[in-house]
């Protein structure tokens, strides 16, 4: 990568570029500041391997690994200790730079990575923006003060990041919480490369079911129990659904509790495919008929964007899901997917009853808009003029904030 143009420094813990939704959103970021005029240096954590320690990842695009990630094998006490230094040595990689960076955009890594790079950045002259894709929280008090991750992500969240000179939002939600701080800010949802990522139309199922799939690791966010549970109770093992879950052993489906109460067998109208590649994932969800998934309605939801949304869109599959962060600007009802109204069974149940009544072409209308949704609001080349002005405004920041020291 030639360092004749100027360059951004994106840095964080993250494992890149396979690391997930992260990673991704990483990517699509670098490519539409790439698009902006920058090249992008993704300042890994992850440990070098057999690419070594720099690689090109795409046009303008370079990765660096700096390691911080070397203790997940010590004992808790000495892992924390590691995180509270993590960010040390992406910080002296930059330092032994013969030109800066004209911006650092930090991802993830919170007050460890914000503690090494504020002062420096200050000092330097460089830009500090961070990339904001969620807002943690514990279920009770309880659990926040038996968490030190958690009261590292609230002082990042606000205390820190309101130092900064300019904040990356995936959602409206931080975009207003940061905006109110006096930050400049830009939204950036989830992003895709439309030479990447194309719409077909597959085939319809042999056995004339409604096809949908669900791809991911079900955590804290994503209710899959209840979303299998609809599944089920609607399907009643008549033959006319099946849900495809990547993301989830046969083992560890037999173990989630609508299987446990129907005696742990796995019925034909679930398929579990465990942790597949992001190829297969695109694959299964490239197939179906719909992409489903189901969230609570709280501070992580409202806050973060499902990265799943975008991508299910990107590739032709309308979405069913109820409406958590900014989906209701994107999820038109019978137009690019189906809105349930709550995140229960019975809810699903009557969005599934629609689904199955769609005859073909009703089908097939909704993956071409919901196609054209993704292309109008999440490709990349759609936000390159954002991330542009946003640079160009921190720099402004960062210069007045020069002069006054």
């Amino acid at each position: 990568m030639s360092r004749q143009r100027p360059w951004i420094a994106y840095v964080g813990p993250v494992a890149f570029p396979e690391g997930g939704a992260a990673a991704r959103r990483i990517l699509g970021n670098a490519k539409a500041l790439f698009g902006a005029g920058y090249d992008v240096v993704v300042v890994s954590g992850q440990r070098p391997d057999e690419r070594g320690a720099q690689f090109d990842v795409a046009p303008g695009i370079r990765c660096v690994s700096t390691n911080e990630r070397d203790a997940e094998h010590l004992p808790k006490a000495l892992r924390y200790v590691r995180y509270a230094l993590m960010g040390a040595r992406s910080r002296q990689w930059l330092e032994a730079q013969a030109d800066l960076p004209d911006a650092v955009i930090l991802y993830s890594g919170y007050s460890p990575y914000l503690l090494q790079f504020t002062g420096w950045a200050r000092r330097m002259g460089v830009p500090l923006l961070f990339d904001a894709v969620e807002w943690y929280a514990a279920p009770n008090r309880l659990r926040f003060l038996a968490s030190p991750y958690l009261w590292n992500t609230e002082i990042a969240m606000r205390v820190l990041i309101p130092r900064l000179d300019g904040v990356i939002a995936i959602s409206s939600a931080l975009e207003g919480y940061y905006h109110a701080k006096g930050l400049p800010v830009g939204r950036v949802p989830p992003l895709f490369d439309t030479d990447e990522i194309t719409a077909t139309d597959p085939d319809p199922d042999p056995d004339g079911r409604l096809r949908l799939a669900y791809s991911g690791s079900p955590g804290r966010k994503d209710l899959i129990d209840i979303v299998i549970e609809g599944v089920l109770e609607r399907d009643a093992g008549r033959g006319r659904i099946v849900l495809d879950i990547a993301g989830v052993t046969e083992d560890e489906l037999r173990r989630r509790p609508p299987l446990q109460r129907r005696g742990g067998t796995i019925p034909k109208a679930l398929r579990a495919h465990g942790q597949v590649s992001h190829a297969r994932s695109t694959e299964i969800v490239g197939g179906a008929d719909f992409t489903v998934f189901l969230r609570a309605v709280n501070r992580v939801s409202t806050h973060g964007f499902p990265t799943k949304f975008v991508e299910s869109l990107a590739l032709g599959t309308p979405v069913i899901a109820n409406l958590t962060s900014d989906l209701a600007d994107h999820l038109r009802d019978g137009e690019t997917g189906l809105e349930c109204t709550e995140p229960t069974a019975p809810a699903l149940g009557l969005v599934l009853d629609r689904a199955l009544a769609l005859n073909a072409d009703a089908r097939v209308t909704m993956r071409r808009a919901a196609r054209a949704e993704a292309e109008r609001a999440f490709a990349v080349q759609a936000h390159v003029a954002t991330l542009g002005e946003l640079i160009n405004t921190a720099v402004s920041i960062a210069n007045y904030k020069g002069m006054e020291t």
